[in-house]
């Protein structure tokens, strides 16, 4: 009888080690994953993907030497703005945004023009600037070069920015862009 009780109680205590091992581990778990939730959200609160670029042409086919408009339109998550593309006063804006075309077959009338911006105090650069918000459609008119057969061509460039919400600034981004115009023959 007394084998058997020491057994049971081997197998008590065998048992008892494990359950107090499971218990901890579980513990721990969630104590570290309660820990670690507020790193999680910062995370996701800093996380640079809060646009969508856009690229259309109106209209969407035209004749040789014809004008036609280039749209890029930027859509921002709200809170988040980024910078003017031209800067206005004496100091310069190192932030301005930009915008690039790849093509030799356009010819470009004027400058890019952009909705009027809002001057804004940025808390991330603590200093007054000049900002679009949520969504924001730059525009400048080109024409085909004339020598140019009828067909399909595809627009690309890109766009150089920087996206801030007053706490924090991405680093700039390069974002490409494509869109096509129709030419028609010349003839017509």
């Amino acid at each position: 009888m007394q084998g058997l009780l020491s057994n049971f109680f081997i197998v008590v205590l065998t048992l008892s080690k494990w359950i107090s091992s499971f218990l901890f581990f579980i513990l721990f778990t969630v104590t570290v994953a309660e820990a670690t939730l507020p790193f999680q959200k910062q995370k996701k609160y800093s996380d640079p993907t809060h646009f969508k670029l856009t690229a259309i042409v109106d209209p969407q086919s035209v004749k040789p030497g014809s004008r036609f408009t280039l749209y890029i339109k930027v859509e921002l998550s709200a809170g988040w703005h980024i910078y003017s593309l031209y800067s206005k006063g004496v100091e310069k804006q190192p932030l301005a945004t930009k915008i690039f075309l790849n093509s030799a077959m356009l010819i470009p009338h004027g400058q890019w023009e952009e909705p009027a911006p809002v001057i804004a105090w940025d808390g991330a650069l603590e200093k007054v600037v000049q900002t679009h918000q949520q969504l924001v459609e730059f525009r400048r008119w080109y024409s085909v070069i004339k020598p140019l057969d009828s067909g399909l061509y595809q627009i690309s460039g890109s766009v150089i920015f920087r996206a801030c919400n007053n706490k924090v600034c991405n680093l700039p981004k390069k974002i490409s862009y494509e869109t096509k115009i129709n030419v028609l023959s010349d003839k017509n």
